[in-house]
């Protein structure tokens, strides 16, 4: 290898270093166990909310089918924007309660899936957030309800603001040890539309 063969490969390796210390990695991050829901400390917080979803599906002016089945999860994917720009997709229950343990940081969240037995709907629902250390983020309660077709539809979300997360309710979902509580406060949407990324090869996929 010549001289500026050499000089070029290592400049070439020096741009993808930087490069990927710019952009951040990739993670999944699960909703934490019950032995798990105590672990706010100095780097990292909890992130509470309740969901409750409802889909309904309609073609050609008819009710949903049978064969038409949705996971009981959908995935968030979330931007932390304070530090190199961290991606993390968040796996949380489409009804009920998560708690989900997450670094210290200000996130966004940038996509919304929900799967079903045709494939993945995509949407937006715009919402941010900050994780301190060692506190506790609650989204409060969010009423989803979908509409979809053959391949678009559209989703509304309801913000039920009266049912903040109470003393009992946060003592309930995190056990005996409690953290101090900050409340987001998310507005309630209009509709926004969702679309199907199909299934391929009958592989299911998000």
């Amino acid at each position: 290898m010549n001289r500026a063969m050499f000089r070029s490969t290592c400049l070439m390796n020096l741009l993808l270093l930087i490069a990927d210390v710019s952009f951040g990695s990739t993670a999944a991050v699960v909703p934490l166990s019950a032995s798990d829901r105590e672990q706010a400390d100095q780097d990292h917080g909890l992130l509470l909310g309740t969901n409750h979803f409802t889909i309904s599906f309609i073609r050609n002016g008819q009710g949903q089918s049978p064969d038409f089945k949705y996971s009981n999860e959908m995935e968030w994917d979330i931007e932390e924007v304070t530090h190199g720009k961290r991606s993390l997709t968040v796996q949380l229950p489409v009804d009920g309660l998560f708690v989900v343990r997450l670094p210290v940081g200000s996130y966004r969240v940038t996509k919304m899936r929900f799967s079903s037995s045709e494939g993945s709907w995509h949407t937006l629902l715009p919402m941010a957030f900050e994780i301190r250390p060692r506190e506790c983020t609650s989204l409060g309660t969010s009423m989803l309800q979908m509409q979809v077709g053959f391949s678009t539809g559209w989703i509304r979300r309801q913000v039920l603001n009266e049912q903040e997360f109470s003393h009992n309710e946060n003592r309930r979902t995190l056990g005996q040890k409690e953290c101090p509580t900050s409340m987001v406060r998310l507005e309630s949407s209009g509709k926004r539309s969702v679309r199907l990324e199909r299934h391929s090869s009958g592989a299911s996929r998000h």
